[in-house]
Parts: C-alpha cells; structure tokens; sequence
C-alpha cells in the first residue's frame, strides 16, 4: 500500500482521471508507486511531506500513462536500426538501392541489409523492389525489406540462397512468391511465404537486446507506460527482456502475445505445457493466444468475402480452413487462454467469430474477454456477433492516415467506411481498444487520438465519417480500454486512489489543442511506477 506521505504532487494544470465520469481533477499525489490521492488542489497537497517533489503543470495536461493494445515491441525498436523508407527522399526504388549500396560498403560481406516500411503505392516506379533491383548494389549482402504492413517483403538473391529457397520454390498455403515468365522467384513474398526468408534474418541476441532497449526509449518518450505486445515473445528472447527488467532498463510494462501463424508453427506447443495467459507479473507477463487468420488491410492482402473493387479476381489471402482454426481456437480456449485473433477482412473476422463462438459453445467459460486485434472491414452483420459474443476489438485509428486513400480504392467506400467500426461497437457498449500496430504505423499515442478523431486519409477524405469519436472517448481507448484489453482496469488505465502511479505530462493542455495537430504534441514527463522515467529537458 501507498504511504501516507506523498513522493511526488502535480497541481497546476487538468488532471484527465479517466474514471467513470471522466473526472478533470486539479491534483494528484504518487506515494510508494501507487495513485495516493487525487482530488483539490488543497486536498492532495495536505499530503506533502518534507521530502515531497512539487510539479507544476503550468496548465499542462496530466493523464494516465498510454497504453498500446497492439504493438510490435521489438520492432519499433528494430525499426531504427534499419533503413527508414518513410524518411525523406525514400520515395523511389532508386533512393532505396543508394542506401543500400551505402550500408553494403560498410558492412562486412555476408552482414545483413533490413529495411522497413517501403510501400509500393507511394514509390515513383509504383511497384514492388525486387531481387534484382537489390542484386545490383548488393549482390554479397543478404537484403531483406519489410512493406510497411509486414506481411510482404522483398529480398536479394543472397537473401533466397540463405532461406533455402530453389528460384522455383512453390507457393505454400496462406502465402505466395512473386514470378518471371518462366515461374522463377522475383524477390517478393506475400503472408506465409516470408516465413524462410524471416528466419535467417532474425536478429542476434544481441540485436534484439538493443531493439527492446531502443523500443522502451521511444515508447517512455511518446508518454506510453504499457504495451501489448503482439510480436509476443517466447523462449530466450523472454529471457533477455527478464535480464533487462532485472537490471531496471526495460520499464515498459509488456504483455507479451504468444503467436502463430500455423498448426506447424513452434509456438503452438505451449499450449501443453499448462502455460496460460496472465502468468508474470505487471511488468512482464504472457498475454493473448495471437492466430494470424489473413493479410494486411493495405498490402493488399485481407481476406474479404466479395473480390476486392481494384481487382475482380482477388479476395486476399487466408491463412485457414474453417475446421482446423476452430480446432487451435478450442485448444486455446481450453486451456484458459486470452484468445486473440488478427482478422482485417470480413471474411477473417467472420471465421474468427465462428471459432470463438463454437469454442465458447462446447467449453462454457466465465469472464472471457477474447478478442480481435485489427477487426477490419466489419459490417453491421459481424458488428451484431461482436456484441452478443462480448469480443474486444483492438483497432489501429492512426491506419486510415498513412492507408485511408488505399482502403477506398481496394475496397469501395461501402467496406472503407465500416472499417475499424470504433464508435459504432462502443455506442453498443463494446470496449474498443486503440493501438498503433508499430512500426506499421506511428507508435505515438497522440497520433492513434487525433486519427480515432478524425478518420482522416493523407488526401483529406474520411473514412466511415459516423465512426468518429470524440476526445474523451478516444483518450478512453488509449487509456482505461486498452487496460480492459489486458484485464488491468482494475490496476491502471485511470488516475484514481490505489492504482499503479503509470502517468505522462503532455506539453499542453490537450483539450486546447487543435485536432489536427495533436500527433505534433510533445511529452514533458513519463512516470512509471511512481518513478520519473521520461522528462524532457
């Protein structure tokens, strides 16, 4: 329990509380970790004690510490050691191969070349880089660049040699290989068949270790305290998180997914080792069950249930048959599993609905809380069965910036506007997470606010107009929703007595500023666990 003395007082500027009244208080007090009190001005500063520090906040905002319902941990942090196709000047294959050739003139022969976040839509050549775009400045380098949905990447044929791959290798169920004329590999992959090419390129421990210390660097600055990681964890990898939690460099707390992509894939065996979600503690646990069902909902690869509006002949790709999800899903449930499910087609989300439903139907459970991470296209039909079933969707506000243009042209308008139905499902008493999906997209909570706001696409349309939220809802989904997310709304996610002291500082009052500039709002403070573990100078 909090001491009766407080550590730390802000006063000064509106206390966002996110309680059940969304409450704007003038103080809070951190005692021991824990919220002491919130309430007056006069109120909490009888708390102070000799040793307490004073914040004023200058009117600043004060809220709970963000929390990301869907990000990949790692890669945000794996992200910034790579080439940076959305920096400025990435936008041409010619730009990429010049980069290219740069790190391959440093780097020892064999060294790996990543890069991530390239999307053919925006590139001046509007395709796809290929092998031999990166045999030509580096054919003694294996090169390998993620798109910026990560279910597509384009590789060299150092790359190909590495995974193993013959130039005519066959396509595998739930993926395929881009081909010449002659049916030889080109050097993109969609879905399951960038699993070889992946595997080879996985980082060294040490790798990873500064990837998970550069992510918590840039969540603690953004103001986010908590992520969902849906990269998940497993094996050593969960080891060096533990070594650096242990050492106090990683404080950022992770719920850690466990996920498949397959029945053959490694991390499916977990679920007979009587494992389950919630084992850890509140800095590090096991999270969600996380199936991967279909594509990416810009690639575009989703698996929908009508042919896509900018090609006749294609649905997406999906990664399974009916039976056999039911049968992992069921597994799962069982054995007392959070089962999430990445579904962004209406054909994806239906099968996942199915599955979750007949799992729940031959294996009753109290408190579930499975959920959707994504739950893309979903029409009024879906939406019924989300609510009956009490599904918690885990959607990417910020996605309809950087892809909006693309879902409208793929899709039609009818399906772009029901896509990510937040307002929609929450009027119906659904709890709507936000998260950014990073490095898909922004990691910044700010930027998932402002976009849960306005549905904006980077040509200034909107997508689905009625599915816009209002501030406090959308500080509600990045906050109080996403604990809900976790099963730690009892814990955090607000400001109130008892909880865990995870707060940020923003730079302004945020109900003062503009909605289109909220993703430019900078962080002063983060706080976790009572402890300043961000302050900008």
């Amino acid at each position: 329990m909090a001491g009766d003395r407080a550590d730390i007082i802000f006063s000064g500027g509106p206390v966002h509380t996110v309680d059940a009244q969304d409450s704007i208080a003038e103080a809070l007090a951190v005692s021991d970790g824990r919220i002491l009190a919130v309430g007056s001005t006069a109120e909490v500063h009888a708390t102070a004690g000799p040793a307490t520090r004073r914040v004023d906040l200058r009117g600043r905002s004060l809220l709970p510490g963000f929390i990301d319902a869907h990000q990949h941990f790692s890669g945000v942090g794996g992200a910034q050691e790579s080439i940076d196709c959305k920096a400025p000047g990435m936008d041409s294959i010619r730009a990429l191969q010049e980069e290219v050739h740069r790190r391959a003139a440093a780097l020892p022969a064999g060294s790996w070349i990543r890069g991530r976040g390239y999307n053919q839509d925006y590139l001046v050549e509007q395709r796809h880089p290929n092998r031999a775009d990166w045999d030509a400045v580096a054919p003694d380098h294996p090169v390998l660049f993620t798109r910026t949905c990560g279910h597509i990447v384009s590789f060299n044929t150092r790359a190909m040699e590495l995974a193993g791959l013959d130039p005519q290798a066959p396509d595998v169920d739930g993926g395929r290989y881009d081909r010449d004329m002659e049916g030889n590999l080109t050097g993109v992959a969609y879905e399951r068949a960038t699993g070889p090419l992946r595997t080879p390129a996985e980082p060294t421990r040490e790798e990873y270790r500064r990837w998970l210390l550069l992510a918590n660097e840039a969540n603690l600055a953004a103001g986010c305290t908590s992520v969902q990681d849906a990269g998940g964890m497993a094996g050593d990898t969960m080891n060096i998180a533990t070594d650096l939690l242990d050492a106090g460099d990683l404080q950022v707390r992770i719920y850690a997914f466990v996920t498949v992509n397959g029945l053959d894939h490694p991390h499916v065996p977990i679920l007979n080792t009587g494992f389950r979600t919630g084992f850890g503690n509140d800095h590090l646990r096991i999270g969600a069950f996380k199936v991967m069902t279909d594509g990416s909902s810009s690639g575009p690869t989703a698996a929908t249930r009508e042919p896509y509006t900018s090609d006749p002949e294609d649905s997406g790709i999906a990664y399974w048959r009916q039976d056999d999800l039911d049968g992992l899903i069921g597994r799962a449930h069982r054995g007392g599993w959070q089962c999430t499910v990445h579904a962004v087609g209406d054909r994806a989300v239906e099968q996942t609905l199915t599955a979750m439903e007949r799992a729940q139907h031959e294996h009753p459970r109290e408190g579930l809380r499975h959920r959707i991470d994504h739950c893309g296209i979903t029409p009024p039909d879906l939406q019924d069965r989300i609510v009956a079933f009490g599904i918690v969707p885990a959607m990417q506000p910020a996605f309809f910036w950087e892809f909006g243009d693309g879902y409208i042209k793929n899709y039609g308008r009818r399906r772009a506007d029901v896509m990510f139905p937040a307002k929609s499902l929450m009027d119906r008493g659904v709890i709507v997470a936000a998260s950014s999906d990073s490095p898909v997209t922004d990691y910044r909570p700010l930027f998932q606010i402002e976009q849960a706001i306005t549905r904006a696409t980077r040509a200034g349309d909107v997508c689905g107009p009625d599915e816009r939220v209002d501030l406090t809802t959308a500080i509600r989904m990045q906050t109080i929703n996403a604990a809900y997310a976790s099963f730690d709304e009892r814990k955090k996610g607000s400001l109130e007595p008892g909880k865990l002291a995870d707060l940020v500082v923003l730079a302004n009052d945020i109900a003062r500023v503009p909605v289109q500039e909220l993703r430019f709002q900078g962080v002063d403070m983060t706080v976790v666990d009572g402890q300043v573990v961000y302050e900008r100078a």
